[in-house]
């Protein structure tokens, strides 16, 4: 005798009911059972199979797509979280080091400046006022040279004040999001606790109730399939962005680089110069 699906339920007897009773699946019992309960069931049974097989036809096409956008996301907030890394990497090479190098300089060169102008040598006055008035002036180019780094310095200051408001607003969001998914999963262990404690409700397993349950995850999947293809094109639309910022990332950390070399020639040459004023000084 062949398989459960294969016998003949008008033409069988009672031994080969029993036996394929005996090798019945669980969902070939539900089926079957469903089907033997009465003749005007059957055909709604018999729609509502073949509308659950068309649905996990069609709900592995959408696993499918909404798991690949978890992988794409994942990859791309890999990417932007590299960006952020590289970003900071730049933010400490060039205001933790070029910044304080140059700052060093000037420093530097204003002290050379103010040994030049105290060791040059006057015979009248107004040689005297030259030099007391190029020290001065000296120290008025310093302080304007300041007081424009201190608005810039501000001025950076106020973005990144505003890039942590928008961090915190980052936070808010996951943290909200984070709710929704523990909500979520509490409502499943319910859902999980009440099954196990009634299992079938008559009211809730008849072909009508069933049909409903079916049309009703029909709608939701279509749903989900077109939230699924909207995330897909906005998931390429921001990765194309990210890999503009990393392009841009590069090319300035190219440029920190270029410019602490300049740093570093300039400190040579005022190093330089300090030595040809030590040896002023020392007469």
């Amino acid at each position: 005798m062949g398989s459960a699906a294969s016998v003949d339920l008008k033409t069988a007897s009672e031994d080969d009911l029993k036996k394929m009773a005996s090798e019945m699946s669980a969902e070939d019992e539900v089926k079957y059972a469903s089907m033997l309960s009465s003749e005007g069931a059957s055909e709604d049974v018999a729609k509502n199979i073949a509308k659950i097989r068309e649905n996990k036809g069609k709900l592995y096409e959408i696993e499918q797509k909404v798991m690949e956008n978890k992988q794409m996301i994942y990859g791309e907030r890999a990417f932007i979280e590299e960006n952020r890394a590289l970003i900071l990497k730049n933010y400490a090479a060039a205001f933790m080091g070029n910044r304080q190098m140059i700052n060093q300089n000037t420093d530097d060169i204003f002290k050379n400046r103010y040994a030049i102008l105290k060791t040059l040598k006057t015979t009248t006055q107004v040689e005297v006022n030259f030099r007391e008035s190029k020290i001065n002036e000296s120290k008025v180019d310093f302080l304007d040279h300041r007081s424009k780094l201190n608005a810039k310095v501000e001025a950076v200051s106020e973005k990144m004040a505003a890039a942590n408001a928008l961090l915190i607003e980052i936070n808010d969001m996951i943290m909200e999001s984070n709710a929704e998914i523990v909500k979520f999963n509490a409502d499943q262990i319910e859902t999980n606790k009440k099954l196990l404690a009634a299992g079938i409700l008559p009211e809730k397993c008849t072909p009508e109730a069933n049909a409903a349950r079916i049309q009703s995850n029909g709608d939701r999947m279509a749903e989900i399939l077109e939230r699924a293809k909207a995330n897909g094109t906005n998931v390429a639309e921001i990765m194309e962005k990210a890999k503009a910022n990393r392009s841009h990332i590069l090319e300035n950390s190219e440029k920190i680089y270029a410019r602490r070399a300049e740093i570093e020639e300039n400190h040579k040459n005022i190093a330089a110069n300090a030595s040809t004023i030590a040896v002023r000084i020392k007469g």
